[in-house]
Formats: C-alpha cells, structure tokens, sequence
C-alpha cells in the first residue's frame, strides 16, 4: 500500500483515496492527471474492489498502454494485466485466493468498444464475432471501388473527403439509411448512395471501420436494454483519462 502513495502530493493521495462517487481532476498537461489514475486503479484493486469492475478509458493506444504498465508495477504481487492474475517474483501462478477472475477493463475508447463488440455483435445481422476491423487503406480502396460501381467520377469528388464525411456521419451515428432519407443538397446526394454502398460492402465483407466500433456498440445499449444494464452492472468504477 505504501508503494501506491509514493511520489503523490496531498491532492493526488486525495484523489486516489477517493473511490465512491464522482471525482473530477483539473490540472495542466504534465502536472500528473494519469499518475493519480493509474494510482487510484491500483488502490482500488489492494482495497478488494473486483478487477473487472474498474473500467478505465483512454484516447491513444499509448496513453492505454503506459496505465497498463504503471497498474501492473504498482499491483502488490506484479499483477499481470494479460492474465489477469497475480504472479509472485519467481513468475509463478500465485495462490488461488490471490487470483484474479479477470482484468481491469484497460484501453482506448475504440478498444474496450471493439472487445464489447466481440462479445455481442451477434445481435447485430450480418456480423459474425470473427469480423475484421478496416484500416484506412482498406476503407479508401472500397471507397473507391464502391464509387466506380456507381460511375462516380474519383477525380471530380475526392474519395478521401468522401471516407471524411462518411466518418463525421458515424461519429453522429447517422447510418446510412437515415443519411439517405435525409439527403437534399448536391453533395449529400454524391455521397449517400456511397455511404450506403460502402456500408453494404462493409457488411457483406464481415468487416467494420474504425468508426463503426463506437457507432454499433451505441446502437447493441440503445436496442438490448438488457445488454446496457449487464455492462452498468459490471462496470462500477469508470475512469476517463483527459476526458474531450
């Protein structure tokens, strides 16, 4: 416990004792913010609140990255957020009443919604949970397939901004049929019916966008309220790491 307050001034140890309830932390960039997080995720865990209730989110893979590695140092027994299991300095399983079920839930946005959906995106027709996730070459290529199936000049609409304004859509989360029906002004009409075409192939290739990680894992909590509860049930602690 001792190694958990260790280079924290008297705010952060206040912060981090701080477990029920709201706490918001204002502080300039470096002052700090993700130590007390991270702190607080590994106070939380010696204090006996279950791992898998503590939902900590992030905006960068790195900033995700370094809290994982931070937590694991500050565990008491090198907790290892892989296995989520405690291991002793031999870097053996340790005793079965010092395990843990699972794993805080660490990560980007994009990410704790990509695991989310691996788990539900069944309900969700045509998915399979063995779907693929599109980097942008791979969207900018069925963006402009999608558009020489439509007879869409490339040259005369730019298919970079047309993934632009597909994307701004999603983060919306305006689907492509609502965009379709909605659709009056010249360029809303160009993109509409490659919004659509590109979502289709999307679907027919078992394959989501980055964008689509946050849109459907909105849409499983709006339709399944059932699902919505069973992760307001599971997740009793949320952290949020310069929250924008």
């Amino acid at each position: 416990m001792e190694n958990i307050f260790k280079d924290l001034n008297n705010k952060q140890i206040e912060a981090v004792r701080a477990t029920e309830g709201p706490v918001l932390i204002l502080a300039g960039a470096g002052s700090g913010k993700t130590r007390a997080l991270t702190h607080r995720i590994a106070y939380m865990i010696a204090n006996g609140i279950p791992p898998q209730n503590i939902l900590s989110v992030t905006f960068t893979n790195k900033a995700a990255g370094e809290i994982k590695d931070r937590v694991q140092k500050l565990v008491t027994g090198n907790w290892s957020p892989v296995t989520g299991k405690i291991e002793n300095s031999l870097n053996q399983p340790a005793t079965s009443n010092q395990q843990l079920t699972t794993s805080p839930w660490l990560g980007t946005f994009h990410s704790i919604c990509l695991r989310i959906l691996r788990h539900e995106v069944l309900a969700i027709v045509p998915y399979s949970s063995n779907f693929v996730v599109y980097d942008e070459d791979d969207q900018l290529g069925l963006i402009k397939k999608v558009m020489a199936d439509l007879d869409i000049n490339t040259k005369k609409f730019n298919p970079k901004n047309i993934l632009g304004r597909i994307s701004a859509l999603k983060n919306e989360l305006v689907g492509y049929e609502k965009f379709a029906d909605s659709a009056t002004e010249y360029y809303e009409k160009i993109v509409a019916p490659i919004y659509t075409g590109y979502q289709e192939a999307l679907e027919q290739n078992n394959a989501l966008d980055f964008d689509d990680l946050i849109m459907l894992c909105v849409r499983i909590f709006q339709k399944y309220p059932k699902t919505l509860e069973k992760y307001q049930n599971l997740f009793r602690y949320i952290l949020i790491d310069e929250y924008q």
